[in-house]
């Protein structure tokens, strides 16, 4: 807390019956000084001291230990006390005083029990007598609470003491002051007759020996260091606590401490309750104005809040802080522990609650405070009936996403620098959890704006928000948000561009049930536009059923054949391109829906960008899909981002650039997470991450993610195929090829009732085929690979042409000749991953018929493929091609000199990947060694080429002949 500096403590003063004394734990010091005081009386030395504590630190026990001892000694002891109670009771410790004086101290009594104020200082000159011939110690306990006409008597003895007068005065006082009583600095008559004593709160090692007085066993070191750092090494709350545990039979263990924790914050509060009773109205009125807003109003809007006018600023602090609730901080006010804070707020009616936290709301606006701090209050306050309000707690709702935010990006993707895994995992559920406590934050501060007047649009649009931020954490809810959104009857544009805003997130979230239902009832209204986007909206929600047949139009228009509607030529792109029709309509419709930009629902212009994408305008699609992310991360809006991850993440993988592709996915499950996906969208995310976790060699990850229990009602979501592709790549990866065969054919099924026979979407054709080869049933693998070669030329894109071609190589299926089909502009094609696989079973074929020369020529452009070099699989293909044909990965890569006939075969390996530029971690990844025999097999290499560095090194290689 602000302004404490290390200085917090555990303890306050109240009125009630004293507790017998503590032991005086670390008090030696102070206790040296009191015996030298209580022995200097019998040589007629006066002396002054002040001990000075934090409430329950146990400086009126350390008066008490001195009192005993004169008493031993048989040095007279007078005691006198303050009391918060008797605070206005006039001459109260005088009149302690001279009670314990006898019959010389009658008359001065009865004058001070008048009514009337008394002239002089009665008694103070019979106590002077009566010390002249009796050393005395006066104690006076709780001086803070002193009434002003005992503090004047006391100045008065103070000044009138002298060498040779044996009395002793002890005081003690709640505070931290070296110096003492503010009333002794002008008063002692000499600095060398005043002490000053500050006790501090205790150790770990004086707890641990407390705890063994209280337990009779040892105390753990742990348990030791975690009382003092809850108790704030508070005495009298750690003897309470201690005998708690004690009393119900626990011992001082490091397990325990969870509990000690739990049993001190009861006990501070309970103190911090019985010392508020005790308090003045003022000061209660003071205390709970700041617990409300302490941090944010200084000590004089405080007692504004407080409704206190006209009050002794000063006298009101100093009550407070010696009383051991708040301490000062500035021109601020601070209570000390948030335990009693709660405790304050505990205490207030809730009328008079909300009506602090408005008026505490009100004034930290008028003092220009953040948004986020007014929306803090504002969460406990009544509707306030003010535009500001909203406007703040819109303002608490952004903040709160930006730190959300902040920690997603810091949330680590693996362990850095040998961090262990165990470390690694908890810094991740750290991270998560306080990115939870943001999205709450968040969604509590908009809550509360709906409380608030104003207009119809705006609370729309701050439902759409809340939404969004519901969507993490509560789906169920967020969706009947939306629904109600959707189904508002307002009119003109804003309100049609908030329905819609409504119905494509909660397309985004993946219920398309929900979507199907919500859009037929906003078109029975919907005119000009918004019915044009509601109606593309709904097909695109429609393509979920299982069926083609399925789907009940509700009377809802079909999509013309050439819209004009952006966001409707992008569901029309999306079809055209699933049934494998008229590439480049497809693309120029999915161009027309992604170049409206934002004014186009996110879900039409999602699937523009993977139709395109398909056409084979990969780099003009993903930069489209950049945008988008881009936009979406700007406007807060959870689900979409998520699905745009998602998508990116399915595009870098196509494209076989596979870090890419697992940076998007974790992004994806971060934005929204797995728990949030409808069981329609969670399909795709899980078959990517299965996908990226087989190419990775990640083989226990692949299986336990395709082995996941599904969703109920997963199998009707469009992504359901791309599933069941995922499974049939593990089951292949593991050797189970005719359950392979299986999983793909299903997946094909499915796309089939759907009518979506492009292969382009999903060569699924082609991938049976494969493994139906290593079957042996070339005849089911023939009619296969023909019938994906017919429907990629009727979709026309080049990079699906030529994956049927290469595929019906393995078969010597019509077609260019094995090795060359379609190497021109292979690079340049989106689905490298497929790609490249094609051409690794190919020149597996080959190398097994025994035809190396082709084979070696399949493995040398398998080998320039970047995505050879991501993929773990793919990799240890390549090595095992170059084994079977007795050369390296990359032939001819080069010149054949005698320095380079020199190298070893694993120093050839080793320089031809540096030579592509690939650093010592993927060199070493890529071949299965350390870093360490990467670094010695290229310094062996250097020196037999006689070169010195990586320069020099591709200087000597050339480029491969390419057929």
């Amino acid at each position: 807390m602000a302004g404490l500096n290390g200085e917090q403590y555990g303890g306050f003063v109240w009125a009630g019956s004293r507790c017998t004394d503590l032991p005086l734990l670390e008090r030696e010091a102070e206790q040296g000084q009191l015996k030298d005081v209580v022995a200097s009386l019998g040589e007629g030395r006066p002396a002054v001291v002040s001990v000075t504590g934090r409430p329950g630190f146990g400086h009126n026990a350390l008066l008490r230990w001195t009192a005993r001892l004169a008493e031993e000694r048989s040095v007279r002891v007078l005691r006198a006390s303050g009391s918060l109670t008797e605070r206005d009771l006039r001459h109260g410790a005088v009149i302690q005083l001279l009670s314990q004086l006898g019959e010389e101290a009658e008359s001065p009594l009865r004058v001070l029990r008048e009514h009337h104020e008394p002239d002089g200082l009665p008694g103070l000159l019979e106590l002077l007598h009566t010390v002249r011939r009796t050393p005395t110690l006066v104690t006076v306990e709780d001086a803070q609470w002193l009434d002003p006409a005992s503090l004047h008597w006391l100045q008065a003895l103070v000044r009138r003491l002298s060498t040779g007068l044996p009395l002793a005065l002890l005081i003690g006082r709640t505070g931290v002051d070296p110096h003492g009583p503010d009333w002794l600095a002008d008063t002692a008559p000499s600095a060398r007759l005043t002490r000053h004593l500050t006790v501090h709160g205790l150790s770990p090692r004086a707890v641990a020996t407390l705890a063994q007085m209280i337990f009779g066993v040892a105390c753990d070191e742990t348990f030791a260091a975690a009382a003092v750092q809850a108790a704030y090494g508070n005495p009298a709350v750690l003897h309470a606590a201690l005998h708690c545990l004690a009393d119900a039979g626990h011992r001082p263990t490091a397990d325990l401490v969870p509990q000690l924790r739990t049993v001190i914050t009861g006990i501070i509060g309970d103190r911090a309750g019985r010392a508020l009773r005790g308090l003045t109205d003022e000061s209660t009125a003071v205390l709970r104005a700041l617990a409300v807003g302490g941090d944010l109003l200084d000590f004089t809007l405080i007692c504004n809040l407080a409704g206190l006018r006209s009050v002794g600023e000063t006298r009101l602090r100093s009550a407070l802080e010696v009383a051991g609730f708040t301490v000062p901080d500035g021109a601020y006010e601070r209570i000390r522990l948030p335990v009693v804070r709660a405790r304050i707020l505990e205490d207030t009616p809730a009328a008079e609650r909300g009506r602090l936290y408005a008026g505490a709301a009100r004034l930290a606006y008028r003092a220009g405070a953040a948004d986020e701090d007014i929306a803090g209050l504002l969460l406990h306050a009544p509707p306030i009936g003010e535009s500001w309000a909203v406007h703040a707690l819109q303002g608490g709702f952004d903040a709160a996403v930006r730190r959300s935010d902040d920690i997603t990006r810091s949330l680590p993707h693996a362990p850095s620098g040998g961090e262990p895994w165990g470390v690694h995992a908890l810094r991740g559920s750290f991270g998560t959890a306080v990115r939870r406590s943001e999205f709450a934050r968040a969604a509590a501060c908009l809550n509360r704006a709906l409380d608030e007047p104003q207009h119809p649009v705006r609370r729309a649009r701050i439902s759409l928000d809340l939404a969004s931020a519901e969507a993490a954490s509560a789906p169920v809810a967020s969706d009947r948000r939306l629904a109600a959104v959707v189904n508002s009857p307002g009119e003109g544009e804003p309100w049609s561009h908030v329905r819609l805003q409504a119905l494509d997130m909660g397309l985004a979230r993946g219920d398309d049930s929900w979507g199907r239902r919500v859009a037929t009832q906003a078109l029975a209204t919907a005119h000009g536009s918004e019915r044009d986007d509601l109606i593309a909206l709904y097909w695109y929600a429609a393509q979920s059923r299982p069926e083609a047949t399925d789907i009940s139009t509700s009377g809802v228009p079909a999509l013309p054949e050439q819209p004009l509607a952006p966001a409707q030529a992008g569901i029309r792109a999306a079809q055209l391109t699933a049934r494998g029709q008229h590439r480049e309509q497809a693309g120029q419709l999915a161009r027309r829906a992604l170049e409206a930009g934002p004014a186009v629902p996110v879900m039409p212009r999602l699937e523009a960008a993977r139709a395109l994408w398909l056409t084979d305008a990969a780099a003009e699609a993903e930069e489209h899909l950049d945008t988008i992310v881009a936009e979406l991360g700007r406007r807060h809006r959870r689900p979409a981002l998520a699905r745009a991850l998602a998508l990116s993440a399915g595009l870098h993988l196509r494209g076989g650039r596979l870090d890419a592709a697992e940076h998007a996915a974790d992004a994806a499950e971060r934005v929204l997470p797995a728990a949030a996906w409808h069981p329609l969208a969670a399909p795709y995310l899980l078959a990517i991450r299965s996908i990226i976790a087989v190419e990775t060699h990640q083989h226990d990850v692949a299986r336990a993610l395709t082995g996941a229990p599904i969703p109920l009602g997963a199998e009707s979501s469009v992504h359901w195929p791309l599933l069941l592709h995922a499974r049939a790549r593990v089951a292949a990866d593991e050797g189970r090829w005719a359950e392979a065969v299986e999983l793909f054919k299903e997946g094909g099924r499915w796309l089939l009732r759907r009518q979506w026979v492009n292969p382009a979407v999903l060569p699924w054709r082609s991938l049976a085929a494969r493994v139906l080869i290593t079957l042996g049933d070339r005849e089911q693998a023939r009619r296969l690979i023909d019938e994906e070669l017919t429907l990629a030329r009727r979709w026309g894109a080049p990079s699906a042409v030529g994956l049927a071609h290469l595929c019906a190589g393995s078969l010597d299926a019509p077609g260019p000749a094995a090795g060359a089909s379609g190497s021109t502009g292979i690079a340049r094609w989106p689905n490298q991953l497929a790609y490249a696989w094609g051409l690794a079973d190919l020149a597996t074929e080959e190398a097994t018929k025994g035809d190396h020369t082709i084979a070696a020529r399949l493995l040398t452009e398998l080998s320039g493929h970047r995505v050879t070099r991501t993929s773990s699989r793919l990799a240890e293909r390549a090595r095992w091609l170059a084994t079977r044909l007795e050369q390296t990965a990359t032939p001819n890569e080069f010149t054949s000199s005698k320095e380079w006939a020199a190298l070893t075969r694993a120093e050839r390996q080793t320089a031809e990947l540096a030579a592509r530029g690939l650093g010592n971690r993927e060199i070493a990844e890529q071949l299965s060694v350390s870093r360490r025999t990467v670094e010695l097999r290229l310094s062996s290499t250097y020196k037999k080429l006689g070169i010195a560095s990586r320069e020099e090194l591709r200087a000597r290689s050339r480029p491969t002949e390419r057929t």
